[in-house]
């Protein structure tokens, strides 16, 4: 239920004084966002008689919509722990800032007139220094690039659809330029079809940015990095029923495998054992991370469900997160068509989450040797 409508029950039932109290404060802590979006019709009123009003007005709009996206990234990426933003405005002769306080990040600007100005700056300095911060420390300036650019638009997209075009003519068209970052966005945008933008690569990348490596930045890092997109284009592209060109995606700092369940006479035979046989050789190989997906119909997730029962108790992997169907174009027939899919991930619960100086000599280097 949503502020609006708990605001609804109140009014029809009624509450105690006291029980009111508690219930604002239970609100304000759940529905911050919501709050500040309220917020901003509040200030839009105030500002006939005060035009300082207007800061309110976009501040309030920029804080309860970046936050709002932000949290609903924690129910696609395991480990993500959002990060909040507030607005301060600078007078004239104080200069932009920005830093982090309290878990949240403070952007220090100045007011532009254009207010879509306001929303796009401040959208994109968060993103910039408050999503996937630990694995920008080791990949390419083209890669931070185009995820960046990627994941505004997406926030764009969700949060205010009419300022799109606004953010195309100030950051995301002047970078189409550079041919790596373009060709880099068109990948997402094919493997975003399939659905698998935030839940398989920006998963990928929040684990890769947990290990701590013994220096900043490594051209083995952002060449893997390249190798994930493409393993990843290469099944949002892939034709319904077509095996996949690879099997697992075995990286030095990443290793995970897709795993589709999805084969009508293989859930009517029962064919437990060998999926099960299947997923057991993919731990063999040092995989990491398995995300099973298939279709989101109701024999489907029985069946997958079946399959999961029978690996965990092996103690290889356990579930990492909690299932979720979600809607996908697939190509089936050249053509592309919208279905429900069902998606969990599998993950070792012994992958090494750090790295040192140590461990990377001791592992990685001869591997890097022999490459």
């Amino acid at each position: 239920m949503n502020v609006a409508g708990i605001l609804i029950a109140i009014l029809k039932y009624g509450i105690s004084p006291i029980a009111l109290i508690l219930l604002g404060i239970w609100i304000a802590l759940h529905y911050q966002e919501e709050l500040q979006k309220y917020a901003v019709c509040f200030w839009k009123i105030v500002r006939i008689v005060w035009k300082k009003a207007e800061k309110k007005i976009v501040s309030n709009d920029i804080e309860g919509r970046v936050n709002a996206f932000t949290k609903s990234l924690k129910k696609e990426i395991a480990n993500f722990e959002p990060v909040g933003v507030q607005i301060q405005w600078v007078e004239e002769g104080q200069s932009p800032s920005e830093f982090f306080s309290d878990n949240r990040l403070i952007i220090r600007m100045r007011e532009h007139q254009n207010q879509n100005k306001n929303f796009v700056y401040a959208s994109m300095v968060f993103i910039s220094k408050a999503t996937l911060t630990k694995a920008k420390r080791y990949i390419s300036k083209t890669q931070k690039e185009s995820l960046d650019l990627f994941i505004a638009k997406k926030l764009f997209e969700k949060e205010k659809p009419r300022i799109v075009d606004q953010f195309f003519e100030d950051f995301f068209s002047p970078k189409m330029d550079v041919e790596k970052v373009a060709e880099l966005v068109e990948k997402y945008t094919v493997i975003d079809k399939a659905a698998l933008f935030f839940p398989i690569l920006v998963q990928e990348l929040t684990f890769l940015g947990e290990k701590v490596f013994w220096k900043k930045r490594d051209a083995q890092i952002i060449t893997e990095v390249n190798r994930l997109v493409d393993f990843l284009e290469d099944y949002a592209n892939r034709e319904v029923g077509q095996e996949m060109p690879s099997k697992y995606f075995d990286g030095l700092y990443c290793r995970c495998s897709i795993v589709i369940i999805s084969k009508y006479y293989r859930r009517e035979s029962r064919h437990i054992g060998m999926y099960i046989e299947h997923i057991d050789s993919l731990t063999s190989q040092a995989i990491e991370n398995v995300y099973i997906i298939g279709p989101a119909s109701k024999d489907n997730i029985q069946f997958i469900t079946e399959i999961v029962r029978n690996i965990e108790p092996r103690g290889l992997l356990e579930t990492y997160t909690e299932p979720r169907v979600y809607k996908a174009e697939i190509k089936s027939g050249g053509k592309r068509k919208t279905v429900d899919n069902y998606m969990l991930l599998l993950r070792n619960p012994d992958a090494v989450r750090y790295f040192d100086e140590e461990y990377h000599k001791e592992f990685i280097e001869p591997f890097l040797k022999n490459d």
